[in-house]
């Protein structure tokens, strides 16, 4: 096969959500590289979204180079294999086992569901030839506990949709503000990101958390419990634009602070988007995050389950604008020569070139 990026075609398969980052990214940088990129894409409830994807595709079955299964798309890896004939890649982005188990602790009691995650999780990546994962740190898990070749599976970052996420220079709010963005999951920490606001109750600080999920009550109720006057919180979809907006006005952006086994591997969106929009970033201190910053020179890092070491990092940043200014500064310079999409789809491409050749 004698391909160039010039005639180059390419099929996103599967359920996943076309506007998720990692998704959005790939698609997006690949057709900006004019490489044809064909959505074959249904996110029906239950059964039906099989025969409605096998009908999507036949029209187009010939028609591609080769099949990318986006994420999340564990469970649909079996039907992209029965019905292509091409080469696929799976991003696993990371284990589904990993996310809904260790994460979540969901399914302990090893019931039906537990065995079907293993399951599945197991065979989407036996199945694909090629896995796309989301950190070092990641592929070296999906190595171990799934018993592959390293050759197999390639991490790639997700970056960022450069087209909504770009620093704009507005006025910040008027109070010292710090910003918590993303999922209300275990591994994120909130629970460590409302003690410290306890500690610095008495200081001039916001603290402003937007996000949604499972741990949504929970945190609700504790903000009541410790009556934290200074923490706002957000649980509903925000228009993108308005959300940006808000994490621009922020001085602050936190990232993940529980001490979770995920934690370690994992990296979260808002890790790339607040380089981009030039927000000092504070994390907890995991290997995932340790991949792309330095403690001290492109972000801080605080140590996990910590809250009172976060309240004291949080009050160094407010009270040193010179050590403020160089995170910001050497965090953004970090975005721009590792994470552009222009250099995240360089190496998407030489991943499917080198799947494609594979026999």
């Amino acid at each position: 096969m004698s391909l160039t990026k010039n005639n180059l075609t390419v099929c996103y398969f599967g359920i996943f959500n076309p506007d998720f980052s990692r998704n959005k990214v790939y698609i997006n940088g690949l057709r900006k590289r004019n490489i044809k990129v064909l959505i074959c894409n249904d996110d029906s409830k239950g059964l039906k979204k099989y025969p409605k994807l096998i009908k999507k595709h036949w029209p187009i079955r010939k028609d591609y180079d080769v099949m990318i299964v986006g994420f999340h798309g564990s469970v649909i890896m079996p039907l992209a294999k029965i019905i292509s004939r091409k080469k696929i890649i799976y991003d696993a982005f990371f284990s589904v086992y990993e996310a809904e188990v260790i994460s979540r602790g969901k399914y302990k009691n090893y019931n039906w569901r537990y065995w079907y995650i293993k399951f599945i999780d197991n065979l989407a990546v036996k199945l694909a030839d090629s896995i796309l994962v989301e950190s070092e740190a990641q592929k070296e898990y999906f190595i171990n506990k799934f018993k592959i070749k390293a050759e197999k599976i390639n991490f790639i970052y997700t970056g960022i949709d450069e087209d909504q996420f770009f620093y704009n220079k507005i006025k910040k709010f008027e109070k010292f503000t710090v910003l918590f963005r993303g999922y209300l999951t275990p591994e994120a920490g909130v629970i460590y990101i409302l003690k410290a606001a306890k500690i610095l109750e008495e200081e001039n600080i916001d603290f402003l958390i937007i996000g949604l999920g499972f741990m949504e009550k929970a945190i609700k109720a504790m903000i009541s419990s410790l009556n934290l006057r200074n923490v706002k919180l957000i649980s509903e979809y925000l228009d993108l634009k308005l959300m940006i907006e808000l994490m621009l006005k922020s001085h602050i952006s936190l990232g993940q602070f529980e001490n979770n086994e995920r934690l370690s591997r994992t990296i979260p969106h808002k890790a790339f988007e607040s380089l981009a929009l030039k927000l000092p970033y504070i994390t907890g201190r995991a290997a995932g995050i340790g991949e792309l910053l330095e403690d001290g020179i492109s972000c801080l890092m605080v140590n996990l389950a910590d809250p009172e070491d976060l309240a004291s990092k949080i009050m160094e940043l407010k009270n040193n604008q010179k050590l403020a200014k160089k995170i910001t500064e050497n965090g953004y310079n970090v975005y721009r020569l590792k994470f552009t999409s222009e250099i995240l789809i360089d190496k998407l491409l030489k991943i499917i070139y080198s799947t494609i050749k594979k026999v």
